[in-house]
This record gives C-alpha cells, sequence and structure tokens, in this order.
C-alpha cells in the first residue's frame, strides 16, 4: 500500500498497458494516519519488510506485516486509509492497473479476478493477503537493488513487474491435485512448486539443473521426472515457455526495441528472433516501438 507521504524511492511507468510501479523505502518520524483514494483497477503490493494497518470505507482495520503479498480488485472509487508506526521502515514493490486495461495488460477480466480473490457476485472491493514465496521475495528484492541506470532501469523494471504479476496472480491459483498414479508425495508438489517459484523468479539467468534441485530439497532424477509429471513440460520447456509470454508481452505493449526485449528475457538478439519467430509466426521486429 503506497502511502502519499513521504514519497517512495522510485516510480516508474511499466512497458504493459497503464501498468504503473513504485517501491522503496518509506519512514515516518511520527504515528500517521495517511488517507488514500483509491481508483477502480487492481493493486499488488509486496511488503518485503515492516507492518502497516489499513482500512477500506470503515470497515475494521487490518494489518499487514512482510513479508507478504496483498491484491486488491477495486470496481469503484473508494477510500482508504493507512496507519503507519513512527520510526518503522516498509520496503515495498506496488504495482497498478486501471479497471479497463486489465484485459490489455493481463488478459483477465475484472469478473475473473474477483472470481480468484473469491469477492461475492457484484462486491465493488475485494482483496487477500498471501504468504510470499521465496522466489517473490527474491523478485522484490532485485526489483529495489534495480542494477541499471538510464532507459535500462525501465527495461529491467518492466521485465520483473510482468514475472511478478505473474507468480502473484498464480499464488491465488488453488493447488493442483495430483493422481496418485504420478507417485509423489504432497512434500515432493511442494518442493516442486518451490522450483518453478524459483525458475519464474529469475528467468534471466535461471540455476543449472543440480542447483535447482539442490534449492529445491530434491534429487536431479526427481526433479526432471517429477517437473514434467506435475506441470506437463520440462524445466527448460517452462523457462523458454515463460520467457517467449515475456517477450511478446513487452514487444506488444510497443515500448522497447528486439534487443532489449531480448536483454529483458535473457535472449541473444539472433537466437531471439529465431525462437521467437517459430513461437508466434511473426518476426518480432513486426512490433514496432511507439514514438
Amino acid at each position: 500500500m503506497t502511502a502519499l507521504h513521504p514519497e517512495p524511492d522510485w516510480t516508474v511507468s511499466a512497458a504493459m498497458p497503464a501498468m504503473s510501479l513504485a517501491g522503496g523505502t518509506l519512514r515516518f518520524c511520527r504515528d500517521e494516519r495517511v488517507q488514500e483514494r483509491l481508483e477502480p483497477g487492481l493493486k499488488l503490493v509486496l511488503v518485503l519488510d515492516g507492518e502497516l494497518r489499513y482500512s477500506v470505507c470503515g470497515a475494521p482495520a487490518r494489518r499487514v506485516s512482510g513479508p507478504l503479498l496483498h491484491m486488491s480488485l477495486c470496481q469503484d472509487a473508494m477510500g482508504m486509509e493507512h496507519e503507519f508506526g513512527a520510526h518503522k521502515a516498509l520496503r515495498f514493490i506496488s504495482l497498478r492497473t486501471g479497471l479497463e486495461h486489465l484485459g490489455d495488460a493481463l488478459r483477465m477480466a475484472p469478473e475473473e479476478l474477483a472470481a480468484l480473490l473469491r469477492a461475492p457476485g457484484g462486491q465493488a472491493y475485494a482483496d487477500a493477503n498471501l504468504r510470499v514465496a521465496p522466489a517473490m521475495q527474491a523478485l522484490g528484492n532485485q526489483m529495489l537493488a534495480c542494477p541499471v541506470q538510464g532507459a535500462l532501469r525501465r527495461m529491467y523494471l518492466s521485465g520483473k513487474a510482468l514475472e511478478l504479476t505473474a507468480l502473484a496472480l498464480g499464488a491465488l491459483q488453488p493447488a493442483p491435485s495430483v493422481a496418485p498414479a504420478h507417485g509423489m508425495t504432497r512434500g515432493d508438489v511442494e518442493r516442486l512448486h518451490h522450483a518453478r517459484d524459483l525458475v519464474a523468479g529469475n528467468l534471466q539467468d535461471p540455476p543449472s539443473l543440480p542447483e535447482l534441485a539442490r534449492l529445491a530439497g530434491v534429487n536431479v532424477n526427481k526433479l526432471t521426472t517429477g517437473f514434467r509429471k506435475l506441470f506437463g513440460t520440462s524445466v527448460y520447456a517452462y523457462v523458454r515457455e515463460r520467457r517467449m509470454e515475456q517477450a511478446h508481452a513487452l514487444l506488444a505493449a510497443g515500448e522497447l526495441s528486439v534487443s532489449e526485449a531480448a536483454y529483458a528475457c535473457g535472449y541473444t538478439d539472433s537466437h531471439f528472433t529465431k525462437v521467437f519467430q517459430r513461437r508466434y509466426g511473426t518476426l518480432p521486429s513486426s512490433f514496432a516501438p511507439r514514438g
């Protein structure tokens, strides 16, 4: 939840339709209550450290303590109040998309998001506060420690914003059931989901299979065979498909060059062009940046 004062460390318009980003560390010298006007749309806030309380339209206040993911869907403009404690730092990443642009930005209708948030039909506001997976925490820290400046900064943050949005929406999805024939325990399934999250959180430079297996707590054979059984694809193919989806979204927004989109997704220029054309049947250069 982005307070109006003091300002976040940085804000940027992402290379997605009407998506805005903000992030940094907020500190207040005394206890503060800050009023915010919620505009219709989706708000996603990754709270890495710190805590606050918030309430919507006079409802009882809810406490948020990081690490935590807050997602809300607002279908009518309304008021929100934030309560911040004195001398307590709040590290966060905030993403917002207007209601009218959800279809362009996320390929989802407001009704679909409301269903994921388990909102009753016709409810104007719904939210969820979810536990944060390690991959999502790592992604948020990467965004706050953005290693590049200038035009590359926007490109880097845009790519990470797409990953963060995908992970956040994925966190709302119910865990898939696993048939006994798969021969995997609940623990195996959880470790494989963790492996997928680790890969999704670092598409530019994903860990090797041995390293990924070590981080997920399984052996390489269980990682490769279990990943394919559970997700219907290999680890390598999953990375490739996610990279292509990310590149297509960046280019479709019309604000990045082919080279910039390739870099953001972990490809060299020439290889990217071949893979993109094979996947989508068109050259990436057909997406001309808007002037």
